[in-house]
């Protein structure tokens, strides 16, 4: 049970250090395209990030 605390754990955090490097490519980005591209993809990451956010809260109302 811990070790799956831990990775939930570690998949948030992971998710949300993509979303803020997709948000910075967006920032950076050249085109309308590219913007586009890099916002879409820090959006699913931080999607992501509130699933297994709320996995994590699941199992911890579980035990």
């Amino acid at each position: 049970m811990i070790q799956v605390r831990v990775e939930l754990g570690s998949l948030i955090r992971a998710c949300e250090a993509a979303a803020q490097t997709h948000i910075e490519y967006a920032r950076h980005a050249h085109t309308e395209f590219q913007r586009s591209f890099h916002e879409r993809r820090a959006a699913e990451a931080l999607q992501k990030a509130r699933k297994y956010r709320q996995e994590l809260q699941q199992l911890s109302h579980a035990s």
